[in-house]
């Protein structure tokens, strides 16, 4: 306690770095991203920045907030689901078990995958696509899904904003030519997974770290999203979308944690949210304002992956007052990060 507070007063508040875990417990989290804010830094992160917090920017610019829309035991009423990204069979094996059940009640279930994985074993159609196509079979599937007339026009009139420039775009763009040579899905294919997917509803779409973890993930992400409101599935009991996480609380932790871009329940960091935290933390909300250097309350910490940056980068390259000067782990283990020589 006395080293971090001599950093603290010889550096300010921002010169510590919280690396929390998703192995805590709801509560943990949210206990470390209280004392966070009461230490007067937002320089907090946890695992699932290398993990799902591509879902997490994806879904929540999609439909407002990141997480999963349904659940395990929802997928029971599914009468299709799409896997894409996902190996559940080894990775996930509870929420198999709730597949296979789906399927017992009628459930379709297609797998898309580069591998032939357990997953896809037990899947009624299997799709092998390249690494790192996800979007162009996507959006192949929503150019068949518009092309025919079976999008939820009701649904998008009443609930979606901007499906009008997507089907302009996939229709242009996304022909079944270009798709195949994208993916390696050829046409034929593409046409019956989009009829798979509008004859049986509701349909709920799967992915875990396959689409999560390639450097356009935000993106794939939200392409899975932009699927099921085409389909009209989001909102309503089997449809959706089930993302399975990497660790057995990284939902919870990103929920309530330590994240370096937004209070507990996603809230942001604009002032109406810290005056509301304030509140219920039961202390003035300038005196918390005090506890930051000037301008950093409301502006996003540095995250996980690029903390070894906030110590030997240039200071005016970081945008804080100092570097780093000391690390606070709570349970994650930093040799698990690519940057081990330098760290």
């Amino acid at each position: 306690t006395a080293r971090m507070k001599a950093l603290r007063e010889a550096s300010g508040p921002d010169s510590v770095y919280f690396v929390g875990s998703s192995k805590h417990n709801n509560e943990q989290a949210y206990l470390l991203r209280k004392f966070v804010s009461f230490w007067g830094t937002n320089n907090c992160d946890h695992q699932a920045r290398i993990c799902h917090s591509t879902t997490v920017a994806g879904v929540a610019n999609t439909w407002g907030y990141g997480a999963m829309t349904n659940s395990y035991n929802d997928m029971q009423n599914s009468k299709v689901a799409l896997y894409i990204g996902s190996n559940a069979a080894e990775a996930h094996p509870v929420s198999m078990l709730h597949m296979l059940h789906a399927k017992e009640n009628g459930c379709k279930m297609i797998v898309v995958d580069p591998r032939f994985t357990r997953t896809a074993a037990k899947a009624d159609e299997y799709v092998r696509i390249r690494s790192g196509t996800d979007i162009p079979f996507l959006f192949g599937l929503l150019h068949h899904i518009f092309k025919n007339g079976w999008e939820d026009k009701r649904y998008i009139n009443d609930r979606v904003y901007g499906m009008d420039k997507v089907r302009e775009d996939v229709l242009s763009k996304w022909t079944p030519d270009k798709v195949e040579e994208a993916c390696g899905v050829n046409e034929a294919q593409m046409f019956k997974v989009a009829k798979m997917l509008h004859e049986n509803n509701p349909g709920t779409v799967v992915w875990c770290m396959g689409q999560t973890q390639h450097s356009i993930g935000n993106a794939m992400v939200r392409a899975s999203c932009i699927l099921q409101l085409a389909l009209g599935n989001v909102g309503k009991s089997g449809g959706g979308t089930n993302i399975f996480r990497g660790h057995d609380n990284v939902q919870g932790a990103t929920d309530l944690g330590p994240n370096p871009d937004s209070l507990p329940g996603y809230y942001g960091l604009a002032d109406g949210s810290w005056k509301h935290f304030a509140k219920v933390w039961g202390v003035d909300f300038d005196w918390i304002k005090s506890k930051y250097a000037d301008g950093m309350m409301t502006k996003p910490g540095i995250t996980v992956s690029r903390w070894i940056d906030g110590v030997l980068e240039n200071n005016e390259l970081i945008d804080q007052p100092s570097n780093l000067r000391g690390v606070f782990f709570w349970g994650h283990a930093p040799n698990s990060q690519t940057r081990g020589l330098e760290m």
